[in-house]
């Protein structure tokens, strides 16, 4: 995870001719072992464009992988699948997304 951070922080500075750390905080990790917590936490990570006023829909930050989880692009790197098995479609997964409330928060407040 180091090399991938630095790595990124590298083409992100280049690219926006900036310079400096991009994350705040060490590296830290969570085992998510529960269905219930993925799916929400990766409706958390898809929304929080959207939450912090970067853009209206989750499908309009570029930088998210939203658009592999509905079909609305074909990219190698995310693997959805895992996520998405707990749908019966990609559209669904879209649904559950918009469908959320700030109480859902809770289900993955100790994620946080």
């Amino acid at each position: 995870m180091q090399r991938l951070g630095i790595s990124y922080t590298k083409a992100m500075n280049k690219r926006y001719d900036r310079v400096g750390a991009l994350f705040q905080g060490a590296y830290r990790h969570k085992h998510v072992s529960e269905n219930d917590y993925l799916v929400h936490l990766s409706r958390y990570i898809h929304l929080n464009p959207v939450i912090e006023g970067l853009v209206e829909r989750p499908e309009d930050w570029e930088f998210s992988s939203y658009r592999e989880y509905v079909g609305l692009r074909d990219a190698t790197l995310p693997r959805p699948r895992i996520v998405l098995t707990q749908f019966t479609s990609a559209n669904a997964y879209g649904e559950f997304v918009d469908s959320y409330m700030p109480k859902d928060r809770a289900t993955i407040s100790d994620l946080l």
